[in-house]
């Protein structure tokens, strides 16, 4: 799968098929924070600074 090999957030090394598994889980995240509780997204050295645009997209495609 290549959404595997696309990094979102460098700094914890988290990829695009990540996030995308973890919002069609089960039970997906309600909120930002706790995607980031899942896959550590957006809690590395820089918070989310360089990476936090990306995920809130992410976010929000698939809350729609």
């Amino acid at each position: 799968d290549p959404e595997y090999g696309t990094l979102v957030c460098h700094c914890e090394r988290v990829s695009r098929g990540e996030i995308r598994d973890a919002l069609a889980g089960t039970v997906p995240p309600r909120s930002l924070d706790g995607l980031r509780r899942r896959t550590r997204a957006r809690a590395g050295r820089c918070q989310g600074f360089y990476c936090g645009a990306a995920v809130r997209a992410l976010f929000e495609e698939a809350r729609k």
